[in-house]
């Protein structure tokens, strides 16, 4: 199933302008908010339009204790930590990179999938993918060849939060893929999820004081973009672009780093290198590898399940 019909190609547009454009906007609202009080801020206001868009559809939320446990573990693997992480890094490096450093999540999926022997044999492609995307990495890090690379512990975080993004898929694949629940039910109890736990890391991760909050226009701008459009309503248009056209709606994940390197480019004057450039194709073209075909076919013929779960979760930084 291929992305056709003009309703389908809009939607996929729209998400790539919404998640590309989620490092810019949180390089903005972090000049006025703390790390931890933006993610706090920005998973309740996806937390609440997506809660209204179940309302309004007359779905409910789980109940089952055991379905929340699993929600809670995918919202602090999948969200909380992600998102943490990528916002104490952009503090330090261009936002345009880290959405370079989030297209490497499909390849930590596979390797922590290989790892915990949650995937079938490994072929030659696949290998194939993994180490282009390992050298475009140290391409953009600026680390091979030899040069002046990137700071060190930013960049770390950057791709340790893509590890954690890679991690939320496979514990959702093995966990949860067989939970007979409405997507945007799971979606919306993973963000509530998601903001509870958040909320009880904000003394570690929140400011001492509030004279770290500053809030001016465009930081409010900024985060509500974040939380209401880049986190709740992408969800909600994720969700419906899988339904439409299945496994195929990840190839918005290719799109991502090329809207996130133009709009730091345009509108915070970012210097992108050929080096960059280059090194972000090379990755890209190793998580094409890592794509195959057939995994396509192999999860329509499962059903689909584990596609209508990750269509609750984010692929933003």
């Amino acid at each position: 199933m291929g992305i056709t019909g003009r309703a389908a190609l809009v939607r996929l547009a729209v998400l790539a302008v919404l998640w590309g454009s989620s490092f810019l906007w949180a390089a903005i609202a972090l000049r006025g908010l703390p790390p931890g009080v933006l993610t706090v801020v920005r998973l309740a206001l996806g937390s609440a339009l997506l809660l209204a868009v179940c309302r309004l559809r007359g779905v409910r939320l789980p109940t089952e204790p055991r379905v929340w446990l699993h929600l809670a573990v995918v919202a602090a693997i999948g969200n909380v930590v992600p998102l943490l992480l990528f916002a104490y890094a952009v503090r330090s490096i261009d936002s345009h990179v880290g959405g370079m450093l989030n297209a490497t999540t499909p390849l930590w999926t596979l390797a922590i999938g290989v790892c915990l022997g949650g995937v079938g044999p490994v072929r030659g492609r696949y290998l194939g993918g993994l180490v282009a995307g390992l050298v475009g990495t140290l391409m953009v890090i600026g680390t091979w060849p030899p040069g002046e690379g990137l700071p060190a512990v930013p960049t770390m975080l950057g791709l340790t939060a893509a590890a954690s993004y890679g991690a939320s898929y496979v514990y959702i694949d093995r966990y949860m893929s067989r939970l007979d629940r409405p997507p945007i039910a799971l979606a919306a109890g993973q963000l509530v999820a998601g903001t509870g736990l958040a909320l009880i890391a904000l003394p570690v991760t929140g400011p001492h004081s509030l004279d770290a909050v500053h809030l001016g226009p465009e930081v409010v701008v900024a985060t509500i973009a974040l939380g209401a459009f880049c986190t709740g309503f992408a969800t909600v248009l994720n969700i419906r672009q899988v339904a439409d056209v299945g496994p195929a709606a990840s190839v918005v994940l290719y799109l991502l780093p090329v809207v996130a390197a133009v709009l730091g480019w345009l509108v915070l004057g970012e210097k992108i290198t050929p080096l960059t450039i280059v090194g972000t194709a090379i990755v890209l073209a190793g998580v094409a590898l890592t794509r195959t075909p057939q995994s396509d076919t192999e999860e329509r013929a499962a059903g689909g399940s584990g596609s209508r779960l990750r269509a609750g979760t984010d692929l933003d930084g």
